[in-house]
């Protein structure tokens, strides 16, 4: 298992200067890369790979989403080494203009939680200067501590701690899809 999928708190630092695509590092609370993801551009249907370091020679995770266009649009992670989708998180359309909200899925399509958002997506989207808010997400998963992504204040460099409670029986591999899939629309949102 990759170190990244053992980890109760990581950093996803965004690149600043972005013109096409995205550049994503995973790093420990140290500073230390753990992980990467350098996502093209122009692509017509979400493809976004997270290898185990800037060489880009293993991935692995994939997030692939089903449809060209789609306002509630499903993406799944999968799995690189086995090929095996190991959830899905799907955004509620209409209801993240107002505050980004994610369906949890798992392997079957069942809903198991919500990633909701905590700040004030209509300011930060809408207002001049609202890209400097921070954005905050948590995670419900009824019968869990919640997970966090807590974006730090920085109008330059965009990263997010993502906090896992110790324990927790999530698949560490499905949030960092997510935590990578979130940050990627989060940047296209406010670029």
């Amino acid at each position: 298992m990759h170190p990244l999928f053992e980890m109760d708190q990581y950093l996803i630092q965004e690149k600043f200067w972005k013109f096409f695509g995205g550049k994503f590092w995973f790093k420990d609370m140290e500073g230390n890369i753990v992980a990467y993801c350098k996502q093209k551009a122009f692509k017509l249907k979400e493809d976004i790979t997270l290898f185990s370091d800037e060489s880009c020679t293993t991935a692995l995770l994939n997030i692939k989403a089903r449809n060209v266009i789609d306002f509630s649009a499903t993406y799944d992670i999968i799995d690189v080494a086995s090929g095996q989708i190991l959830g899905s998180a799907q955004r509620k359309g209409l209801k993240s203009i107002l505050k980004d909200t994610w369906k949890l899925l798992d392997v079957n399509g069942n809903q198991y939680g919500e990633m909701i958002e905590d700040s004030n997506a209509l300011i930060r989207r809408f207002v001049p200067f609202g890209k400097w808010i921070p954005a905050r997400y948590h995670m419900e998963i009824p019968g869990t501590a919640e997970i966090t992504l807590n974006q730090l204040f920085n109008p330059f460099i965009r990263r997010t701690v993502v906090t896992i409670p110790q324990g927790h029986q999530i698949d560490r591999r499905v949030l960092a899809g997510i935590a990578l899939l979130n940050a990627a629309i989060e940047g296209r949102q406010s670029s």
